[in-house]
């Protein structure tokens, strides 16, 4: 070690830790005097430990990323070299220099807004924070190396004059309203990056500038230093109307923004239509109503805008010009840190390979293709060539919103729950006012080793309150509690955030669903309009109600009707035109055919208008017990005389016992007898079907219009599970065939079931095992196996 320098290790820890002097004004500093006194203050802490962990992984990748180097050969190089050029190529035809976007960056913003409400702030270091964690710094205080995002202790220790001020958030909401309204003067949809920083694109403001007179470019100084709502508190003023005295800045070597005129004792001035002077305009606007001054950056992209509004902090603005030679130049020895995505890991990193400016960027791009990711070199490259986004988005769609509080330790159980219970109220005021609701609820935690965890639960449904978001968050911290147990959860932060947003109203499913598939000639309704049918008790004991069918009331035309019949798939189609048709059958077949209409057309007597919300303008078919409920069987296809649902049961099973208990051996006695027997009771069932279709197009005021989707059988009952139960039995028909057929002569296989009566779902399961005679010489029939594969779904059917 050369020079006494210090270990390796050491050097990469200190290089870590050390002060990050990148920041304005805190250029000059002694910083190994710092640096010290960092290292001294945090030995022994938990956050030193962290640190050297963190260092340590760090160091394993700069190693990993050596020996991956010594590994590329000039062959690897040169195709690498080949393929950035060909990418310069394409994001050089994509430079675009026209726009003008303008950053803007409030100086020392939470410790400007104290030192105005607070004058004697003005001339002492101050900063706004905690002992554990400051927010930001006066400029005074950055000349003793104290800055944003150091603990309060450490910076005492750099500065025992430091005075910290607690932060003051709905102050500092209120003064960022202010500037936000002056940006919106100039760029409506101006993009905010957090309450004392924005980008704006000023390009279709300055097209609208050039045509304005001087009135509307002419701006008058306040009449009063005051704060707005604070009249107590002056900051010096002269009465004389000197320059620098009339623009009321609160940093003593910053420029002052404005040159001024006089006119009957009213100072003003009369800004220019360049992009300077509107920017300048702004800028007097922010400072002569907030008391506060900006810092602005003028460029062709948003990267370069950033990088530029630092470059005469405070109060200042500085204006890279729009062409390809000065981005270039500009771009040549800036360093690395100085843009924004580029961290202090990333700077390392790139210092290991000899690269710390956006120069050497370009000049090793190849090497780094190799080494770093394709995201990553593709950024370092946009950066070595000035090039950025030259439009700002508009309205993105949020993807998450949080909040989140550092603290001293906390391992007592109740304190955390309340915390976590103030954290989404927070969070639940904020979904409020931008009307969102999210499914995803995720606790992010922070223990006293610096270890940072996080945890999510994704609900099936939205939330928006406090009690759901909290609801859900209490879950997860009382998991990780259980997975610390014994060991108490310690704690120095914790947030909460929601996700995956839907509307706050919610969305009609685009998936349609099988009640929806069955209910004729009715759209499914979405959220709006929740006729959802019911079905009460007493469904099958008097006064059944049917799903709502599109109809019209008494007294509407038919014209109307028709107008406001939701449009029908081609299933819905196909069914209304099979019903019609079954329709005119029944009545050419019945001399009362007058009395029957289309079962989808329902004639307007029966649809008699009704004010009770149960009707809701749909016409409800109703049974009677007087009339005689009766249910069709699933199996014999026999009608039911009964209403109650165990009676039908019973008969069910009793028909499936009877037709499973047949033998073969039975089958073998029955002979050639059983095929004219076979088509005696397929015909007579034909007959039964015809005559239970006529009955329900003829009767459908009493009855509902369940139709099974398969055989195409209206069905005599509103019950889905019974209605459920059909279907699955058309469904599996041809599995029970086969469970059949393997009981039957190989020789002689049975006739082909008729297709026709299967396309009418007629399952004859009493007559399974009836076909043509086996040979008495024949062997007996191999024992049966299991059928493979699933059952038939009514998913499958459809597909």
């Amino acid at each position: 070690m050369e020079n006494g320098s210090i270990p390796p290790k050491t050097e990469g820890l200190v290089s870590r830790m050390a002060l990050n002097d990148n920041k304005a004004g805190m250029e000059g500093l002694d910083r190994d005097k710092i640096n010290k006194i960092i290292m001294e203050s945090s030995k022994g802490s938990k956050f030193y430990e962290n640190e050297v962990k963190r260092e340590q992984q760090v160091n394993q990748r700069i190693e990993k990323m050596m020996l991956q180097k010594e590994q590329i050969t000039e062959q690897h190089l040169k195709k690498a070299e080949a393929q950035v050029a060909r990418m310069v190529v394409e994001l050089e035809k994509r430079r675009d220099l026209t726009r003008v976007i303008v950053h803007v960056d409030m100086d020392a913003f939470y410790a400007a807004v104290e030192m105005r409400d607070c004058p004697e702030l003005k001339d002492k270091p101050m900063a706004v924070g905690s002992m554990s964690m400051l927010s930001t710094s006066n400029y005074h205080a950055r000349k003793y190396g104290v800055r944003a995002a150091m603990p309060g202790f450490i910076a005492k220790k750099l500065c025992p004059n430091l005075v910290i001020v607690p932060t003051n958030f709905d102050k500092y909401r209120a003064v960022s309203s202010e500037i936000r309204e002056i940006f919106a003067d100039y760029d409506p949809n101006f993009m905010p990056m957090s309450l004392d920083e924005a980008y704006l694109d000023f390009t279709e403001h300055l097209e609208k500038r050039q045509s304005w007179p001087d009135s509307l470019r002419t701006h008058h100084y306040r009449a009063s230093s005051n704060p707005k709502g604070d009249e107590n508190n002056e900051l010096p003023q002269e009465t004389t109307p000197d320059v620098t005295d009339l623009s009321p800045v609160l940093f003593d070597d910053s420029p002052s923004s404005s040159l001024c005129c006089e006119d009957a004792g009213s100072a003003f001035e009369i800004f220019g239509t360049s992009v300077e002077e509107a920017v300048r305009e702004m800028r007097f606007r922010i400072e002569q109503k907030t008391l506060l001054t900006a810092s602005a950056g003028i460029a062709p992209n948003m990267m370069l805008a950033k990088v530029c509004s630092d470059k005469n902090k405070p109060n200042g603005q500085y204006r890279l010009p729009s062409t390809r030679e000065a981005v270039m130049e500009f771009v040549c020895n800036l360093p690395v840190r100085k843009v924004s995505g580029i961290g202090k890991v990333s700077e390392k990193l790139l210092n290991a390979l000899g690269i710390s400016s956006c120069s050497h960027l370009g000049q090793k791009m190849a090497l780094l293709s190799l080494l770093f990711s394709e995201t990553a070199w593709h950024h370092f490259l946009q950066v070595s060539l000035g090039l950025g986004s030259a439009f700002i988005p508009r309205h993105e769609e949020r993807k998450s919103m949080s909040t989140e509080r550092t603290f001293k330790e906390m391992s007592a159980a109740e304190e955390q729950l309340f915390l976590c219970r103030e954290l989404c109220e927070d969070l639940a005021n904020d979904l409020k006012k931008e009307g969102l609701k999210g499914k995803t609820v995720t606790l992010k935690l922070k223990n006293v080793n610096f270890e940072v965890k996080t945890r999510a639960l994704t609900l099936s449904y939205p939330v928006a309150t406090a009690d759901e978001i909290f609801a859900a968050a209490k879950d997860l911290l009382k998991t990780e509690r259980d997975n610390e147990s014994p060991q108490p959860l310690r704690l120095r932060l914790m947030g909460v955030r929601i996700s995956a947003f839907v509307s706050s109203d919610e969305k009609q499913p685009l998936q349609k669903s099988i009640v929806g598939f069955l209910n004729p000639g009715k759209a499914e309704l979405g959220p709006s309009h929740k006729e959802i049918p019911r079905y009460q008790n007493d469904q099958l004991s008097g006064s059944s109600k049917t799903w709502p069918l599109p109809c019209q009331r008494s007294g509407e035309s038919e014209e109307k009707t028709t107008l406001e019949e939701p449009q029908q798939s081609f299933f819905q189609r196909a069914r209304a035109k099979r019903l019609q048709l079954q329709a005119a059958a029944a009545s050419s077949r019945q001399e009362d055919s007058s009395g029957i209409s289309s079962p989808l057309f329902l004639d307007a007597r029966n649809c008699a208008a009704s004010d009770e919300p149960d009707n809701d303008g749909a016409c409800g078919a109703s049974t009677s017990t007087s009339d005689g409920v009766g249910l069709s069987c699933p199996v014999c296809f026999r009608r039911v005389e009964t209403a109650d649902l165990a009676v039908f049961n019973r008969h069910i099973d009793q028909c499936l016992s009877e037709s499973s208990a047949q033998k073969p051996s039975q089958h073998l006695e029955e002979g050639d007898g059983r095929e004219a027997k076979r088509a005696e009771l397929s015909a007579e069932e034909r007959s039964t079907s015809a005559e239970t279709a006529s009955s329900v197009n003829g009767n459908h005021s009493k009855s509902s219009s369940l139709v099974c989707p398969i055989c195409l059988l209206t069905q005599d009952s509103d019950d889905l599970i019974l209605f459920n139960r059909h279907v699955d039995l058309c469904l599996n028909q041809g599995v029970l065939h086969k469970l059949q057929s393997e009981t039957r002569s190989p020789i002689n296989p049975p006739s082909a079931p008729n297709s026709k009566a299967l396309g009418k779902g007629q399952l004859h399961l009493a007559q399974a095992g009836k076909g043509k005679t086996k040979r008495r010489d024949s062997p007996s029939s191999p024992p049966s196996k299991k059928v493979k594969g699933s059952c038939i779904t009514i998913d499958h059917f459809f597909r």
